[in-house]
């Protein structure tokens, strides 16, 4: 089963909405596609979107993460069981198939669980990361394309879910991410072609997507050109520098997310889309400085001459779903399956508001049709 394409979904910045967009757009791409096997692998520490999509009407996520956990089928029991040495390893083996646990979700959505002790598993592959390299031996490598190798493969050592004898399905891969620079954010980053950015319209967003810039693509601000001289000797323990000292494979900025842009029409709406645009600022600054020699940005169609050009290749604005997606999320139903009401605690219902799914579903599907 040949891989399709794979996302990453982060930004250096927390509650910008990255697991909502990954459960919103993994549930909606795979109810889309029946025919292509989605995967969410989750690489956030919190697991919650694992427990998002675990999660049903008269059962929580947290209770099936935990029987997932006591048949070693988590991420963690995976990083541990690729960079150990022994026997070949099948990715498979640590595949859940989410219908099996919530048949809200498509039969075709799958999941790499994700569980608390990846901030534990997290140091021990840092440490394995610092080994010496040699020339048929490179542990940052080998560690840092871990996640790579269980949707890829790894000659002699896993083979990767999409390595299959059955060619006629592809797979298409959401790998939700934690809002710092971990090993295992880089991790996640080395296993995408693409990279997807949500961001909320504000001052710290566009400080978090210069600081994407940097840490991932080593494209620095231009008004720190002097400045940094005083932190020249410490970029060569980048994540950037070594990604370009071993040749690893980054993920192309496919997508920016204006993430919960409300419809009203206020002076807080007006602020908010004039943020957005600071943000697109940066990100086009620096497609325009570095697209040719670094290739960091997705290939498109046609020639981007404007700014305008290329909000409509990168750029995408997201309708705030308020209270309806995380009743989604609570229940573990796709937006398209709510009815009636949810319960949120014993005794306790929360009614959804039906007259507002069809414009949140258009907004999603402009979304995954970008994808």
């Amino acid at each position: 089963m040949p891989l399709k394409e794979s996302y990453v979904i982060w930004n250096n910045k927390g509650g910008v909405g990255k697991t909502t967009l990954t459960f919103h757009m993994a549930t909606r791409y795979a109810s889309r596609n029946p025919g292509v096997n989605v995967l969410v692998i989750d690489l956030c520490p919190q697991a919650n979107v694992s427990m998002a999509l675990l999660s049903s009407p008269n059962h929580q996520g947290s209770g099936h993460l935990s029987s997932l956990y006591r048949e070693n089928k988590t991420i963690s029991f995976y990083l541990q069981s690729s960079t150990e040495m022994g026997p070949v390893v099948d990715a498979n083996r640590f595949l859940t198939r989410v219908s099996e646990f919530n048949n809200q979700v498509p039969g075709n959505l799958f999941l790499l669980c994700g569980d608390m002790y990846l901030e534990l598993i997290g140091r021990h592959l840092e440490h394995l990361r610092a080994g010496y390299a040699v020339p048929r031996h490179n542990p940052w490598l080998i560690v840092t394309t871990s996640i790579r190798s269980f949707i890829e493969g790894s000659e002699g050592k896993i083979t990767g879910v999409t390595q299959n004898e059955d060619e006629s399905v592809e797979w298409v891969v959401f790998i939700d991410t934690n809002p710092a620079f971990s090993v295992y954010t880089e991790i996640a980053l080395a296993a995408g072609n693409k990279l997807i950015i949500p961001i909320n319209a504000d001052d710290f967003s566009i400080e978090a997507v210069r600081a994407m810039l940097d840490l991932v693509y080593d494209i620095h601000p231009e008004e720190e050109e002097g400045a940094e001289e005083n932190f020249a000797a410490y970029r060569q323990y980048m994540f950037s520098n070594k990604a370009r000292k071993f040749e690893l494979r980054l993920p192309q900025i496919h997508l920016m997310i204006n993430n919960r842009v409300t419809q009203k029409n206020t002076r807080s709406t007006t602020a908010f889309e004039a943020m957005g645009a600071e943000n697109l600022k940066v990100l086009y600054r620096a497609y325009q400085q570095h697209q040719r020699d670094k290739m960091c940005f997705s290939p498109h169609e046609g020639e981007i001459a404007d700014i305008e050009a290329f909000k409509r290749q990168y750029f995408e604005d997201v309708q705030d779903f308020h209270t309806t997606a995380i009743l989604s999320l609570h229940s573990g139903c796709p937006l398209q399956g709510l009815t009636g009401k949810v319960s949120l605690s014993e005794g306790t219902k929360a009614k959804v508001e039906k007259r507002l799914l069809p414009p949140y579903l258009e907004s999603l599907d402009k979304l995954v049709q970008k994808l």
